[in-house]
Formats: structure tokens, C-alpha cells, sequence
């Protein structure tokens, strides 16, 4: 009987403290909630609504207080106060309750602000209630430009001196803006080596395009481009624009995989070509691309991505590209990345000389990756 009045005691008073009558807890607090609360022991009561930090409980009872940072891909990324940042599968998650605003976009492509709870598979937001399943994205605060972008950089760097001075660099860099609508990225690539003075390797690669969502899995892409230049493949430059669609074939908490394709333009200047030869031709092209991105642990990634163009024989008929990435994370910051690279025109063209470039570049990239 002691034992029964002290447990009731203490359970009295951890619901009082839960669902206290304040500002905050009235904005998120259900009556579902408080039933479900009056039938749980104490070690599974609801975390504390708290004026300061976002709560999160896992579907194993583990409790986290800290800040929300987004949610992307079924993936929430938290601000832990103990355990730093950490990135929970949206599956997980059994309670969720926020202290400040947070955005939240829906699968039917709306975007609502207010303060959050989730529990068991609902949401409730501003007194409306809607499934887990219902939401793409939460970005902490209000809809403000800074929210929705995101980069990372990675460097690789080799300096040689005695009886050869030689500086090898390559750099891989990536910027992303995410939003419930729409998407836009822009992507980096490129290679530098000098030894005693020559240079020996020299190509650098710009990738960008936006995707305006349709649905959940289908977006139209209005305009992607590529800027190329490889003086050693006989490329001064190369350019390509074009538009398409895209589809997510699939879209979960550990794998990302899109196909997105469409007509083109794309515009070459050579480096160097015979006497009486054009310096430069122009033409139109199909541009195929597909992206593969899956989570082998919670620690290493593997992203890969494949693009192939056709152009007419002059501009290098089928020309592909291909990068693999398995990213190491070290810390919440730093990542160890290995990237393999190839890179293939399948009609090369001559030079002044009459050199004919090898066909295919191959590249592995062994390089620090920073998150900003």
C-alpha cells in the first residue's frame, strides 16, 4: 500500500509538470496525449515541456533535449546538449516536441510555422492534426532564407620538393538550397598538378540545376547546365544547358535514388585544332543523369552519381561522367572522404599536332570534407 501511494505521488506530480497550464504546454499538449501519459510507468513519461530546448524520445525510450535542425529524406538532424549533433531516422522518433517555431513542409507541397509535437505517429501543429507520414521537411525557425542552405568541402592536397617540386590539389565542393517546392544545387570539381614548373594536370567541372517539385517523387528540372574545361583533353571549354524532368525513384531514410534527363545545347571550344579546322562547334544533345545516395552506417555514406551526354561526333559523341564517394564521418564536422572519378569522350579530338587524347580519365580523390 506505501508502495502504491508513493508510486501514484510521484506520477501525480510528473503529469502536473508535464502538462502544466503554461503558454507553451497549452499550444501543444492533447488530450491523447494525457491519456496515454496517465498509463505509462514513470520511465516512460513524455520529456518536459521546457521554455529552452526541443525535446526528442526515441521509439526505445531514450530521451535527447537540445535544437531541432531540419528534417530532410525522412532524416532529423538534432542538436543534442550532451551528444552534439546526431541524425535519427524520422521512423524512430516517438515523441517530438518542440519550444520555438519551427517550418514544416507536407507531402501536398504546403508549408505551415508554428510549435510542434509528435507522438506516435501524429503531429500537432496551431490545433491540427496530421500523420508523420504527411510531413517532407521541418527546418528550425521561420521560413528565412538562411534555413535552407547547406554546403560542404572537401580538400585534397600534395606538396613535393627536393629533387622534384610538385603540388598536386584537387577540390570537390557542394552547395545546396532545399525547400519544400523546389530544390537547387550547384556542384564542383576539379584537379591541379604541377611539377617543376609544368603543368601536368589541369580540369575543372561546374555542375548546377533546379528542380520545381510536382509531387513527392515527380519535378520538373527548367534548366540544369554544365561548365567543362580540360586543355589536356583538348577542351578549352565545353557548355551545356538544357531542361527536363526527373523522378525519385526511391526516397527514404537511408537511400536516395533519381533519374532526371531532358534535350540540351551544348557549345565546345577546343584547345587546339589543325590548320583550316573549326576552333569551336555547337550543337544539340540528350543529357541522362541519375543519382544514388544510401547510408551504410550511421557513420559512412555512399553517394554516386553518373551522367551521360550525346552530342554530335564533333563535340565527342558519347561523352559520360561518373563519381563514387564513401564519406567517413570523424566528427559532426569533418568527414574522411575516398572519391573515385571517371570520365569518358568517346570521340576525342586532335590537336594542332595531330595528338588524339586518350578516351578515358580516371581519378581517386583521398581529401578532408567540412560541413557548413
Amino acid at each position: 500500500m506505501e508502495y502504491q501511494m508513493r508510486y501514484t505521488l510521484i506520477a501525480a506530480s510528473c503529469l502536473a509538470a508535464v502538462y502544466s497550464t503554461s503558454a507553451v504546454s497549452a499550444e501543444i499538449t492533447t488530450p491523447q496525449a494525457v491519456t496515454q501519459a496517465q498509463t505509462m510507468t514513470p520511465e516512460q513519461l513524455y520529456p518536459p515541456v521546457d521554455a529552452k530546448y526541443d525535446w526528442l524520445q526515441l521509439t526505445s525510450l531514450e530521451l535527447l533535449k537540445g535544437e531541432i535542425i531540419n528534417l530532410y529524406d525522412d532524416k532529423l538532424e538534432f542538436d543534442s546538449d550532451e551528444l552534439d549533433t546526431v541524425f535519427i531516422d524520422w521512423e524512430d522518433v516517438k515523441v517530438l516536441q518542440t519550444s520555438r517555431l519551427v517550418s514544416i513542409g507536407f507531402t501536398d507541397l504546403s508549408t505551415k510555422t508554428g510549435r510542434l509535437l509528435v507522438e506516435n505517429g501524429k503531429s500537432y501543429l496551431n490545433g491540427e492534426e496530421f500523420d508523420n507520414a504527411d510531413i517532407m521537411t521541418i527546418i528550425a525557425g521561420d521560413q528565412s532564407e538562411a534555413n535552407y542552405w547547406s554546403s560542404k568541402i572537401t580538400l585534397g592536397v600534395n606538396f613535393r620538393s627536393g629533387n622534384t617540386d610538385q603540388i598536386d590539389y584537387s577540390a570537390l565542393a557542394k552547395t545546396a538550397r532545399r525547400t519544400t517546392e523546389s530544390r537547387f544545387n550547384l556542384d564542383y570539381i576539379g584537379n591541379y598538378s604541377k611539377t617543376d614548373g609544368e603543368s601536368r594536370i589541369n580540369n575543372h567541372r561546374i555542375n548546377s540545376n533546379f528542380d520545381w517539385f510536382i509531387s513527392k517523387q515527380f519535378y520538373v528540372r527548367p534548366i540544369f547546365a554544365e561548365v567543362y574545361k580540360d586543355p589536356f583533353s583538348n577542351i578549352e571549354y565545353r557548355a551545356t544547358v538544357g531542361s527536363g524532368l526527373g523522378y525519385n525513384i526511391i526516397d527514404n531514410s537511408k537511400t536516395e535514388w533519381s533519374i532526371s534527363g531532358g534535350p540540351a545545347y551544348t557549345y565546345t571550344r577546343f584547345d587546339e585544332v589543325k590548320a583550316g579546322e573549326e576552333k569551336d562547334d555547337g550543337s544539340t544533345a540528350i543529357v541522362v543523369e541519375t543519382v544514388y545516395d544510401t547510408e551504410i552506417t550511421n557513420d559512412i555514406d555512399f553517394n554516386t552519381l553518373y551522367r551521360v551526354q550525346y552530342g554530335n561526333e564533333v563535340s565527342g559523341g558519347y561523352t559520360h561522367h561518373a563519381i563514387a564517394t564513401l564519406e567517413i564521418e570523424l566528427t559532426s564536422m569533418f568527414d574522411l572522404d575516398l572519391s573515385f572519378v571517371w570520365d569518358h569522350i568517346n570521340n576525342p579530338q586532335a590537336d594542332a599536332s595531330g595528338f588524339i587524347p586518350k578516351q578515358d580519365d580516371y581519378q581517386f580523390i583521398i581529401g578532408f570534407g567540412i560541413d557548413i
